[in-house]
């Protein structure tokens, strides 16, 4: 088992338990803006891709969060 690789793994997870609310939080704002822009088209769709962006971008990280937590699991059994 190597101590360096699991403390390695959890620091990305803990750094991607951060991120992946703060996507869905910009999914939120751009929504809101995308709902406040109602009168402007342009301004309305441009706000709904970057809303789809942002839900894209947490399922991403949630993907690359799972591979990592799958990651540890294996180097956690490794050690017993």
């Amino acid at each position: 088992m190597s101590k360096e690789k699991i403390r390695e793994l959890k620091k990305k997870i803990e750094a991607l338990v951060i991120a992946i609310p703060r996507e869905l939080e910009a999914y939120e704002f751009y929504l809101d803006l995308a709902e406040k822009s109602a009168d402007d088209a342009p301004s309305k769709e441009m706000f709904m891709f970057l809303a789809k962006q942002e839900l894209f971008h947490r399922d991403h990280l949630e993907r690359i969060m799972n591979d990592l937590q799958n990651q540890l699991e294996e180097e956690l059994k490794k050690g017993k």
